[in-house]
């Protein structure tokens, strides 16, 4: 009659005892390695340019950058369309819009960065035959972290609205 008593008490303590050591579990502070080599990527989206006249030599490219669970920087482009790309920023000036080349575009983590007309965008120039609409083109992009990614960009005429602003 004793041994039936004391088996429910060994059990209610042992129940109690594995209940305080879960309480009590600690999430690592580091992700798992795999985790750590394998970054989800930046995404890109609605890439776009706007049709050119025939001579015209230059061209842009607009985007936009999501990013992924860890920061990272857009730091060049390249396609076979151009002789040179450069990322470009405009910002104004004594009140006139000026661009000018700069070194790279930041993609915080978890964040959208858009590449947009009368802001920052990929200057093409030296164009090897004129953008036409309705054609798409490759265009590489060369980030710090994620590495290389090549997409399509959309040529769109020069009264159509572009992707991604509906």
């Amino acid at each position: 009659a004793q041994m039936k008593r004391v088996i429910p008490r060994v059990l209610l303590v042992a129940a109690a005892f594995a209940a305080s050591l879960q309480a009590h579990a600690v999430e690592p502070a580091e992700p798992a390695p795999a985790a750590a080599k394998n970054p989800p990527a930046i995404i890109v989206s609605d890439a776009w340019a706007r049709a050119t006249a025939p001579g015209m030599s230059v061209g842009a490219v607009y985007l936009t950058l999501h990013g992924g669970t860890t920061a990272d920087t857009l730091v060049a482009a390249s396609t076979t369309r151009a002789g040179m790309t450069q990322i470009h920023v405009v910002t104004e000036v004594d009140g006139m819009a000026r661009m000018r080349e700069t070194e790279a575009v930041d993609v915080p983590a978890g964040r959208s960065v858009r590449l947009a007309p009368q802001g920052t965008h990929i200057m093409l120039m030296g164009l090897t035959q004129p953008l036409v609409a309705g054609e798409r083109f490759n265009l590489t992009l060369q980030f710090a972290k994620a590495g290389k990614r090549e997409i399509s960009v959309q040529v769109v005429a020069p009264d159509a609205e572009p992707p991604g602003t509906r």
